[in-house]
């Protein structure tokens, strides 16, 4: 299959969009929206300045078959990150795929200029049964740095009682804490290179503003009297999770800051959502979890979480001046 035309990607096209991933996630998954209303979010945080760096690609039938997006996910210790997502139909010709790929790096180089950032460092995704994908990357210098492992849980009839320490309290999300919640989301995720950590534009469509937002069954963890200035000490943002026929709630953001870690605060919410689950008629959780996360992986999977099938591949490579030097 080749491409007729290709165009940039703008939030009329999210309903052809979340058929193209329905299609591919189907064979080869990557955790890419299947929601219009999700990827029509996902094309809205990218912002207005990265609409000339998104790519749809039509066959001779009008068919969206191809997306390709470059994404600018900030700059951490001078090191810019950007988000690369490379997604055809399974017909698509292989040369198609390779031309996509090459304009993402291409515009991967020219997003680092523009910041004038001196180096930066691309991550993307591959299935993994996705052979074809894999060794592209791997001819292009992407190296795999971790599994992300997709897990679920089925909902108990009678779920633990939430336990938690002395000097907390379990709330509900409240948008007097908006801010305070950002703030400990990004800290809670300081230290994994490849986390989203919103600033305040985007933080809306990624936690609260979320078209699929579960206000019930999201919570913070919130430290009476610790004498700081944020008393967010954990939080869980929930969604509402599509993709299956059972019922299920997706475990978006789930993180402890770190003066409050080894204190049972994930077991603590993760209990909360599952009574409030049994009352919604949810049958299910589902999360991703990095497998270098050791400790958060031995956790869920002492919880009682499964792997769904759904994992995919992590990789990454160096965009350097001195790369682009290289023949």
């Amino acid at each position: 299959m080749k491409i007729a035309s290709w165009s940039r990607a703008t939030p009329a096209e999210a309903a052809p969009l979340a058929a193209l991933f329905q299609r591919t996630e189907a064979v080869a998954p990557v955790g890419m929206e299947q929601h219009a209303e999700d990827v029509r979010n996902r094309l809205t945080t990218l912002g207005p300045d990265s609409a000339g760096r998104t790519r749809v690609g039509r066959d001779h039938t009008g068919t969206v078959v191809a997306y390709g997006e470059v994404a600018d996910m900030g700059t951490v210790d001078d090191v810019l990150r950007i988000r690369l997502a490379n997604v055809c139909h399974a017909d698509v010709a292989d040369d198609v795929r390779a031309e996509l790929h090459h304009w993402l790096i291409a515009q991967a180089k020219q997003l680092r200029d523009d910041r004038g950032s001196a180096q930066a460092v691309l991550g993307t995704r591959c299935a993994e049964n996705d052979r074809a994908g894999h060794e592209l990357l791997i001819r292009d210098d992407f190296a795999l740095v971790r599994h992300q492992r997709d897990l679920v849980l089925a909902v108990p009839d009678a779920p633990p009682a939430p336990v938690l320490p002395p000097g907390l309290v379990l709330a509900p999300v409240d948008e007097r804490y908006d801010e305070l919640a950002r703030l400990a989301h990004n800290e809670a995720y300081s230290d994994s290179p490849a986390a989203v950590r919103p600033d305040r534009r985007t933080w809306p469509q990624h936690a609260t503003g979320h078209p699929r937002f579960l206000p019930d069954l999201s919570c913070l963890l919130l430290a009476q009297a610790d004498g700081s200035d944020n008393p967010v000490a954990a939080f869980l943002f929930a969604l509402a999770d599509g993709s299956t026929d059972t019922p299920t709630a997706m475990l978006h953001c789930l993180g402890t800051r770190a003066p409050w870690r080894r204190s049972g605060l994930a077991t603590a919410m993760i209990s909360r959502v599952l009574h409030r689950a049994r009352s919604a008629d949810i049958g299910q959780l589902r999360l991703e979890v990095t497998d270098s996360n050791h400790p958060a992986l031995a956790l869920y999977r002492k919880l009682g979480f499964v792997e769904s099938g759904r994992g995919f591949a992590v990789l990454m490579r160096q965009l350097t001046p001195e790369a682009d030097e290289q023949p």
